[in-house]
């Protein structure tokens, strides 16, 4: 999944990296970005079983915020979500 370029300075952060666990011990994935316009740190924290879904969700979730408006990202956020909503058997809606 692309990540998309901060909505303020126009920078692109680092691919997610794992993080501490939750305190019931699934393990996370967090991705950090330093805001060059603003001076702030922005943190995106997901956690769960798998590791790579974590990474998946922690892109998800900065995009969302960051690439709401861009007609680039609605396509890989169709594809996201339409293989996370699954009706039952397996059949996409």
């Amino acid at each position: 999944m692309t990540i998309f370029p901060c909505s303020r300075c126009g920078i692109t952060p680092p691919e997610p990296k794992p993080g501490a666990p939750d305190p019931q011990g699934l393990p996370s994935m967090v991705l950090r970005h330093r805001c060059r316009a603003d001076g702030r740190g922005y943190k995106v924290t997901f956690w769960g079983r798998d590791q790579e879904a974590n990474a998946l969700d922690c892109i998800y979730r900065w995009n969302e915020a960051n690439a709401r408006d861009d007609p680039a990202w609605h396509a890989e956020r169709y594809d996201y979500l339409l293989s996370t909503c699954k009706t039952r058997g397996g059949a996409a809606p």
